[in-house]
Order: C-alpha cells, then structure tokens, then sequence
C-alpha cells in the first residue's frame, strides 16, 4: 500500500490584489526586468520610510546577507557568531566572505539566537542574529551582553538578517 502524498504546510499566503498584478504588469511591458526608474524609485522610497539616506535592492535575502557581510569589512578568519536555527544562508555566507561561522544555540521560547549563549560563547565581535519567521531577534540584548565582556566593545557589530521580513541592516 502507497501512502498518499501529504499536502505541503505554508508558512505564509501571499496577498496579491489587482494593484500588484497591474505592477508587475507594468514592470513586465517596460522591458526592464532586473533594472531601471521603478528600481530606482523603489529604492529612493525605501530609503525615505526607513529614515536612511540609501537603500539597495537585491535579487535575494541571501544576496543581501552577502553584501551586508561584505560591508563589515572584516579579515579573513575573522568568527562571526550565527544562530544554529535559521536558513543555511546565514552561515554560507559568512564562509563564502572567506570567515568563519561559530553557531550559536537560541532560546527555544523565540527559536532565535540566545543572548545567554552569547554572553558564554566566544569573543568574536560580529555576529548575525537571524530573525526566524519575522519574529524580532534581541539584537540590542546580544549587543549588549556581547559588549559589556569584551575590550572591543567600540567595534561590536551586528547584520541583522531579517529576509522575512523588509529589510536587512548593517549596524
């Protein structure tokens, strides 16, 4: 006897209503697909609601955990501390920037990185506190917990990865 295939279990249903479809309708008939003014725009938008002066669109959460791991400006070795749970793509690219993944147990109330496992952990002073599912990750607490151990408190940085949600930050 074949078991019969179980039905997949969304995370999320996307809300897509007539103004989206007639965007992507727009984008679509424009001919450009990967560039051009409403990128731009969307950018410039962007970077006014979240109160920056820039924001840059990628094609992906793991292009932008890339770019923002990138921007650390870190040296090769260097251990950046990443949540156990979470996408592969927190620690990939950790390790295609030529550092090191060290992960990090989370609190299993919240499923995210856990502030007590980083106040015992290492002395890195980088690490990424992955959002899981958009549920927020305590950053500022690991920030803190992180720096008050550490001579290098002035240099404690975080990538917040929060690809479920909108936004990823350097901070």
């Amino acid at each position: 006897m074949v078991p019969e295939p179980l039905a997949p279990i969304r995370l999320a249903r996307p809300e897509v209503g007539a103004d989206e479809l007639e965007a992507v309708r727009a984008v679509l008939e424009s001919g450009a697909l990967t560039m051009g003014p409403l990128l731009e725009a969307f950018e410039s938008e962007l970077a006014r609601a979240c109160g920056v002066a820039h924001a840059l669109a990628v094609s992906s959460g793991t292009a932008a955990l890339h770019l923002a791991v990138l921007a650390l400006g870190l040296r090769p070795g260097d251990e950046v501390l990443v949540p156990a749970y979470t996408f592969p793509a927190t620690a990939n690219v950790v390790a295609l920037a030529g550092l090191r993944p060290v992960l990090v147990d989370v609190d299993p109330a919240t499923m995210n990185i856990d502030p007590d496992a980083v106040r015992s952990g290492r002395e890195p002073a980088r690490f990424i506190p992955s959002t899981s599912s958009g549920g927020p990750a305590g950053s500022s607490s690991c920030r803190s917990c992180h720096c008050s151990r550490t001579r290098r408190a002035r240099s404690a940085r975080a990538v917040r990865a929060a690809c479920g949600s909108l936004g990823l930050a350097a901070a």
